[in-house]
């Protein structure tokens, strides 16, 4: 069986968020013949003198992977606008070493680039209803919660209603350390711990609230189907990724 190698250049929870995601939608494009390897960013080569350049020793990487993969999927954050810019204009920035190796034509139809726009999480926000039965499930009374036991109650409903975006890359922040997905993200989990145990004192709600290191975690919930990828262009995209190895 192929295996696809997925590398999230910036986070290793990332990397395996990513990972899931990736098996779910291997399961709806029927393409069960190929498994997904992860890298994450401990995974970053460094230079090893000093004037060598950034992006021969990723280059270098990715060379060694395809000596055992059929492919690399580089996944990269694309946030705001003024922050891709930025990054843009460093030489060295990830995804200025990445764009030169996907680029390359020694890699055409075995490398490519995802961009997780805005960010990850904007990907797993896809599933309101999923987000809230992971959160909700925290709290031991609704460990086993459902799909339909969240739709069916009104107070839950509504809120997965209020934060379920047609879009979820039109969750942005305005400007470089805004607020973008992630907070997003935590405010929602906040709400739902809150509207799942009311008296929970607020002390203990901080500890419920979403963090990067849960993104493996929350990314098991989602449900990946016509409907929910409809909300994110970008996560398609991905999927596109994975067909080109059919």
């Amino acid at each position: 069986m192929p295996s696809i190698r997925i590398w999230a250049l910036e986070s290793d929870n990332d990397a395996r968020a990513v990972k899931c995601l990736a098996e779910k939608l291997i399961a709806h494009q029927r393409l069960d013949h190929l498994t997904i390897s992860i890298s994450g960013r401990t995974a970053v080569p460094k230079r090893r003198r000093k004037h060598t350049l950034a992006g021969s020793t990723l280059k270098m990487a990715v060379e060694n992977y395809l000596k055992q993969d059929a492919g690399v999927i580089f996944v990269i954050d694309n946030d705001s606008p003024m922050s891709e810019f930025q990054r843009r204009q460093e030489p060295n920035s990830l995804i200025n070493q990445v764009t030169q190796i996907v680029t390359d034509r020694s890699f055409t139809g075995k490398v490519f680039l995802a961009l997780a726009v805005q960010e990850l999480e904007a990907w797993m926000l896809i599933d309101c209803i999923g987000i809230f039965r992971y959160f909700a499930g925290r709290i031991p009374k609704f460990r086993n919660i459902d799909r339909d036991a969240v739709t069916g109650n009104s107070s839950f409903n509504h809120l997965v209603d209020r934060f379920q975006k047609g879009n979820t890359e039109y969750i942005v922040e305005a400007e470089a350390g805004g607020k973008g997905p992630k907070e997003y993200l935590r405010e929602f989990s906040r709400e739902i711990v809150l509207v799942v145990n009311p008296n929970m004192p607020l002390k203990n709600v901080r500890r419920h609230v979403y963090r990067e290191s849960l993104s493996p975690d929350v990314a098991e919930r989602v449900l990946l189907n016509q409907q929910t990828l409809q909300r994110n262009n970008s996560l398609v995209k991905l999927a596109d990724c994975l067909t080109r190895f059919q």
